[in-house]
């Protein structure tokens, strides 16, 4: 039986397995370093503490290649049903319309980022029932973003979300958040009461960041069973939601490394072996500028027996000496110059710490466009290693879109669905979603750039195929065209059939005027 002291316990393992790999430093360092906290904890009195942030924009170089084009999904059943085709249809409209509501994109941008600086990026997907569809129903899915310091795996021997024993959520909440919801759930107030603030703040919270006070760790655990997903939600000592199965067949979670470490559900990430370099780089630098502001300007030097007063430079000011003013001893001294040898070491150090991660000068935009064609060529090697991240990016949305599916054939029932019919008219079904049991099950997600994946280059092919005679009617070569790749093309459709059916006579369409429009 589940209980909160077993899901605490299993916790605090999570936590030790943590610890054990220096989890929670290296993403706090991570964070520090990208943010541009470099100098965090040290006391430099002798320096200009100087900061030249090579890593952020390596990150930031990454992130915008990996989500710079838009990315297209689309669903299709294996089986050959009779109704297949109106299931894709269905599906394709619900996921873009889940995709844009949630704010899927915009996230995917966050969770890139955590993945690149701290190893891991996590979405926890669920269902808010509180939440307005839009459509006269009330519930609909949410994606939430999750750090992967709060992500325990019930295996943590093991990358794959699917074949844990359990998973484990953590969160800090506010205590008044978690009384409320207590109260919500059934609990009566004074029980509701007696759940307390935690004493021991956990390693992966920042104890400068939060009131320790009056925060209280929720913890979400997650099982697989026979029925369903058994989902548990507990604090230290009090039961928020008892054991409740849903009947999902896949975790509502997605998750994903940067770079896979062997027998380590937590990934590796490339800000952390670049950190030393950047290191020596800014002391370097610092150095070089200290080293600059004592040397560079010339200084006086002068007898001090003959100006025992001292010597003053002011414009005009009498300067009083012994002996005869003749012979005055004094002179000016200008230090050696320094080697270039240190901004030369500067500048290949950040040259090959970026080119080692991935980002060289062509991919920078730092060269001269003499000759495009070698430039294009050097861009596309420097990124060719990007691509394993861009397939498993794409394998996480895969991910993320069958458990879309998974939530909607559990809680969306009979809910309406805009189509596109035969005729080109756009009508409204209602459409049962309970029944994507089986399509659910054997689903086939297809995922891409839309700059180059299958809409563009379909409309591409329809294209040739027109070109070259095998596409004859228009009505074909518009139902051919992907509907988010044209507008109103219901109505172009409607428009077209009845030409053929008053008997009027139809051109073959432009090929070059119908791309530019589709595009």
């Amino acid at each position: 039986m589940v209980t909160p002291e077993s899901v605490w316990r299993e916790y605090q393992r999570g936590v030790d397995y943590n610890n054990r790999i220096d989890l929670y430093d290296r993403v706090r360092t991570n964070e520090n370093f990208f943010v541009g906290r470099q100098w965090e904890g040290l006391n430099v009195t002798t320096l200009d503490p100087l900061i030249f942030n090579v890593l952020r924009r390596v990150v930031n170089l990454f992130i915008s290649m990996l989500v710079s084009d838009d990315i297209a999904v689309t669903a299709q059943p294996y089986q050959d049903a009779p109704d297949a085709e109106t299931v894709q249809k269905v599906l394709d409209r619900a996921v873009a319309s889940v995709i844009e509501r949630t704010g899927v994109k915009s996230k995917n941008r966050y969770l890139l980022r955590n993945a690149c600086v701290d190893g891991d990026g996590c979405f926890y997907i669920r269902f808010d029932p509180d939440r307005d569809s839009g459509q006269g129903v009330q519930g609909d899915i949410e994606v939430d973003l999750i750090e992967n310091t709060d992500v325990f795996f019930g295996n943590p021997a093991v990358d794959d979300v699917q074949r844990q024993p359990y998973l484990i959520l953590s969160m800090r909440r506010s205590l008044a958040s978690v009384r409320r919801e207590a109260v919500r759930r059934g609990m009566s107030r004074s029980e509701a009461e007696t759940i307390q603030p935690d004493s021991l703040l956990e390693p992966q919270y920042d104890p400068q960041t939060e009131d320790a006070d009056d925060m209280v760790t929720v913890l979400l655990r997650m099982q697989r069973t026979p029925d369903g997903i058994a989902f548990f939600k507990c604090t230290r000592n009090a039961v928020l939601m008892p054991e409740t199965v849903a009947p999902y067949r896949r975790y509502p979670v997605a998750y994903m490394s940067w770079e896979r470490v062997k027998h380590c559900y937590h990934g590796a990430s490339p800000v952390t072996e670049a950190i030393p370099n950047q290191i020596a780089i800014n002391k370097l630098y610092s150095m070089y500028v200290q080293c600059i502001k004592h040397v560079a300007f010339p200084k006086i030097i002068y007898d001090m027996t003959r100006f025992p007063n001292g010597y003053s430079s002011d414009i005009g000011k009498a300067v009083g000496m012994r002996g005869n003013p003749n012979e005055a001893i004094l002179s000016a001294f200008r230090a050696p110059e320094i080697s270039t040898q240190v901004m030369a070491l500067l500048s290949q150090m950040m040259k090959d710490t970026m080119e080692l991660m991935g980002a060289s000068d062509a991919t920078l935009g730092n060269v001269k466009p003499d000759n495009t064609s070698a430039i294009v060529t050097v861009q596309q090697a420097t990124i060719a290693p990007l691509e394993l991240v861009r397939m498993e990016f794409y394998r996480f949305v895969e991910d993320t879109v069958r458990i879309f599916v998974d939530l909607m054939r559990v809680h969306y029932g009979r809910r309406k669905v805009f189509l596109v019919d035969d005729s080109g008219a756009e009508k409204t079904v209602r459409f049962d979603f309970g029944a994507l049991d089986a399509a659910a099950l054997e689903l086939n997600v297809e995922v891409g750039s839309s700059a180059y994946w299958s809409e563009t280059m379909q409309t591409t092919t329809n294209d040739n195929l027109l070109e070259r005679g095998i596409i004859t009617d228009p009505v074909l070569y518009v139902e051919n065209i992907p509907d988010s790749q044209i507008r109103g093309k219901s109505r172009l459709l409607r428009a077209l059939r009845e030409q053929r059916e008053n008997g009027q006579p139809q051109a073959a369409p432009d090929t070059t005027a119908a791309a530019q429009a589709a595009r």
